[in-house]
């Protein structure tokens, strides 16, 4: 699990309604979305759109890379012998995961407030003013 401080993520002592849905796409042994609290709404809607467009999309991963969202799926479970997905499924899939990508540029990442991408720090992190103050650079130092 996540240690205060030092990594923030949603997981099931914080977020367990949400980690139960998203297990419905990832498996049983998904525990840990890595991304901060702020960045919850953007994890619940992004799911959402992808649930309602791909309602058997797989859940690969969700993490910050690079200071932003990386929500990774893909639009169904692999069927041997079948081909993988349509260029179309494709495109619509990496439509709505780019969308939050692209919204997380501008929400703090700990905690949701506005805020800006802090590519100058050794760690970037997309964070607000406040935050950017609070949090030691690197984070857990």
């Amino acid at each position: 699990m996540c240690q205060p401080l030092f990594v923030w993520c949603l997981d099931p002592m914080n977020s367990a309604e949400l980690i139960n849905r998203l297990r419905v796409h990832a498996g049983d042994d998904f525990d840990v979305a890595w991304v901060g609290e702020g960045w919850r709404s953007l994890v619940e809607e992004c799911h959402e759109q992808l649930a309602a467009a791909f309602p058997t999309y797989v859940l690969v991963n969700i993490e910050q890379k690079h200071g932003l969202l990386a929500f990774q799926a893909l639009p169904h479970p692999r069927v041997e012998g079948q081909p993988y997905w349509s260029s179309g499924q494709s495109a619509m899939l990496e439509a709505i995961t780019d969308e939050f990508t692209h919204r997380s540029k501008s929400v703090c990442e700990w905690c949701g407030a506005a805020a800006e991408l802090r590519e100058w720090r050794r760690t970037v992190l997309t964070l607000c003013e406040e935050c950017d103050r609070q949090f030691p650079d690197p984070p857990g130092t």
